[in-house]
């Protein structure tokens, strides 16, 4: 490892101390990042996230970097075992805290925890797109479904995606409902869905209300929903129910049934994954 690699001389044990002190701290404020998004959670919105977001990623950016540059300075052989390293921090450290937690809050805290990292952690590691951050978040991404943290999956996610998403609001649950189906961005059924929310929805106070409701939620419950092992048996089950009958209505020009349908759909998913 890469103490024995500084090991020889005087000067090469004084740098690898000094290395391994930057080591420890870097996995210090990775801890201190998890903890302190932790308590952003409930303010994963449309009209906070993205500032949220950036001024956290100001403050630790610094972090980031740190753990890129460990990587750098390490001899070649080395890099990918730095990374091990430090991907291990928070999937180890969220593993103990979830072991000290009762049955009943293991499974509130779940969501919270693979939120955190979904939303916050993972995007913000990837944010630069630095090689070796990457190569770490890739390998945290991993090493938290291995250990099994929490009983969701976690996968890999980019502030990008998340902060687009907001955007699509209304048709958010649709869009990756398609994805799973592998129907492209312009299929009939989101063609058709958008084209209801701008011509009827939009129309009326009630339906601007709603969909800008959808704005704020829509990520949310995706995000959860990609979560379980079952999502897209999930997906499949909400096409059928939901989004085909749905499409159904507005064919047959019964649009407020189509409204009345999709909201009992969104209030459905919004008790089931972002209020248990």
């Amino acid at each position: 490892m890469i103490d024995e690699v500084c090991a020889g001389t005087k000067d090469n044990a004084l740098l690898c101390r000094q290395w391994r002190r930057h080591m420890e701290q870097t996995k210090q404020e990775l801890i201190q990042l998890f903890e302190e998004m932790l308590t952003q959670i409930k303010h994963f919105k449309r009209k906070t996230y993205e500032g949220i977001f950036k001024d956290c990623y100001d403050k630790y950016k610094g972090t980031v970097a740190a753990a890129a540059r460990l990587c750098e300075e390490a001899p070649e052989d080395e890099r990918e075992a730095v990374a091990a390293e430090l991907a291990l921090v928070i999937p180890d450290y969220a593993f103990e805290k979830m072991q000290a937690l009762s049955k009943g809050k293991k499974e509130r805290f779940s969501v919270d925890y693979n939120m955190n990292m979904a939303v916050y952690v993972v995007p913000m590691l990837t944010y630069t797109h630095n090689e070796y951050c990457e190569k770490i978040a890739s390998k945290m991404v991993e090493a938290w479904n291995e250990k099994g943290v929490t009983t969701l999956t976690l996968g890999q996610s980019s502030y990008d995606d998340i902060a687009g998403g907001f955007k699509k609001g209304f048709c958010f649950i649709t869009t990756a409902v398609c994805e799973q189906q592998d129907k492209p961005d312009d299929c009939y059924e989101l063609r058709t869905l958008r084209a209801y929310r701008d011509d009827y929805m939009m129309s009326t106070e009630d339906g601007k209300a709603l969909v800008e409701e959808y704005y704020d939620i829509a990520p949310g419950i995706v995000q959860i929903i990609n979560m379980q092992k079952d999502a897209e048996h999930i997906y499949e089950a909400l096409y059928k129910d939901c989004l085909a009958p749905c499409i159904s209505c507005i064919e047959a020009g019964e649009k407020e049934r189509c409204k009345e349908l999709y909201t009992r759909m969104v209030r459905g998913l919004q008790k089931k994954y972002l209020y248990s």
